[in-house]
């Protein structure tokens, strides 16, 4: 076998994306090639010739498709991982392969496209966010009370009364073509908010003054959140039946309601729901800090995320809103444009991956760590957390998420949120009620 002979190599790159060009000289193809058909000859059936002593001639013939794809099979691996490693370049996911043309007796000419990690440094995180006002005020309260109010109220007959606003009705739902003609296309029987219908909004006008077992038909337009997508905007005859009529009966805001709810009286119950607005006005107001500061960081210290990963992000994406929107009964591949959503998401998906990048860089350069002993310690909280308090051993739970790779998903999780707090005690923070901007654990420094 001759010396190999030098790969012609074009590399062009944009940021993080790679081109290479690769040629392959015609001389070490034609080795490969013949190193191929003397492999099917020694293996090859042929009718009037023992194994082995075929003329190579016929094995091209008959078996060339099948030579030229294990050549390309072999070939391509082997000199891109070649290439690759003389100029020490390691792609993120799968290079992807294109214009390959090659035929036996001419040069293996093909191009591979790839990502690599950016530089990431952090070399700015003197930020600043400004902390939204909490205050609590009497009509979050009576607000909340009035939601606990409407959560406990119960569904009464309607007594013979006429439909009204705010009333709800059962209805019995029968679609058929406009014209009344052929089979129905769909049928449905479920109560029905009347004047807060969007499915079919012509149902809330139809309602008003109708009684139970009064039937009603007319043309309406379906609306474009109608569950089949395919009958969305539609116009169909609608034939409709109250089958029940019923007005929501709510508990007055009194002693006997508060203990209902397990507080000790009404005062009781309303510095409760003051409590737990305060906590959640809070939580809100550390968010908005945390969106502010990420989006800071990025901007201070700003990231070229590669393309293969944001698309990687948007296909997970993707993949969940579809598995929400099957869990609640509605088929994905109808309900919305997928292609558009991943144009809208792609923003957010950019942001995502260069904030996770900052972080994990700003938690090495911190020695931020933990074993494996700190990570069990999350997943026991977390099991306590969802379970109410009720102790339930985790060491199965421990094993299986080492199998599946998310012990050490949480791990990463963890070290990001610990990298944020660090953020967060060495960042200027103001508040919107004006006072004083001050940092964060400054009084440690």
């Amino acid at each position: 076998m001759t010396e190999p002979t030098t790969n012609e190599v074009e590399h062009t790159q944009d940021g993080v994306r790679h081109t290479l060009r690769i040629v392959v000289p015609v001389v070490d193809m034609n080795e490969r090639v013949d190193a191929a058909t003397q492999a099917y000859r020694s293996r090859a059936k042929m009718a009037g010739f023992r194994p082995g002593k075929a003329p190579l001639s016929m094995v091209r013939l008959q078996f060339g498709p099948d030579i030229r794809k294990h050549v390309l099979d072999h070939m391509l691996p082997e000199v891109l991982s070649s290439e690759l490693e003389a100029r020490e370049l390691r792609p993120l996911d799968s290079p992807e392969l294109a214009d390959v043309q090659f035929e036996p007796g001419t040069n293996l000419d093909f191009t591979v496209r790839f990502d690599t990690a950016p530089n990431v440094e952090v070399s700015n995180t003197e930020l600043s966010a400004s902390r939204p006002a909490v205050e609590v005020t009497d009509e979050m309260v009576i607000e909340a009370l009035e939601q606990l109010r409407e959560r406990g109220g119960q569904l009464i007959p309607a007594q013979d009364a006429p439909a009204a606003e705010d009333m709800f009705a059962r209805c019995k739902i029968v679609l058929l073509p406009k014209d009344g003609k052929g089979k129905k296309l769909a049928e449905d029987d479920r109560f029905v908010r009347v004047g807060h219908e969007s499915a079919i909004p012509e149902l809330n006008e139809q309602l008003l003054g109708m009684r139970e077992g009064e039937s009603r038909e007319f043309v309406t337009t379906l609306g474009e959140q109608y569950p089949n997508a395919i009958l969305a905007g539609k116009e169909v005859l609608c034939h409709l039946v109250i089958a029940e009529l019923k007005v929501r009966q709510l508990p007055e805001v009194d002693e006997d309601f508060a203990k209902d709810l397990g507080a000790d009286d009404l005062a009781g119950l309303r510095a409760r729901v003051a409590e737990e607005i305060q906590a959640n006005m809070d939580q809100n107001a550390d968010r908005a800090v945390q969106s502010q500061l990420l989006a800071s960081l990025r901007e201070a210290n700003p990231v070229d995320v590669p393309e293969s990963l944001i698309e990687r992000r948007l296909d997970d994406m993707s993949q969940r809103f579809a598995n929400d929107l099957s869990q609640q009964g509605v088929d994905p591949r109808n309900a919305l444009d997928w292609k558009a959503f991943r144009t809208e998401q792609r923003g957010a998906a950019s942001d995502s991956i260069a904030e996770e990048m900052l972080l994990d860089r700003l938690a090495t350069d911190q020695e931020i760590d933990l074993d494996d002993d700190a990570v069990e310690e999350e997943i026991c909280r977390q099991v306590e957390e969802r379970e109410g308090g009720k102790e339930r051993p985790v060491a199965s739970l421990v094993q299986q998420m080492r199998k599946d790779g998310s012990f050490d998903g949480l791990r990463i999780s963890l070290r990001r949120r610990l990298a944020l707090d660090h953020l967060k005690a060495h960042a200027t923070i103001d508040s919107d009620s004006g006072e004083t901007p001050s940092v964060s654990g400054a009084s440690g420094e």
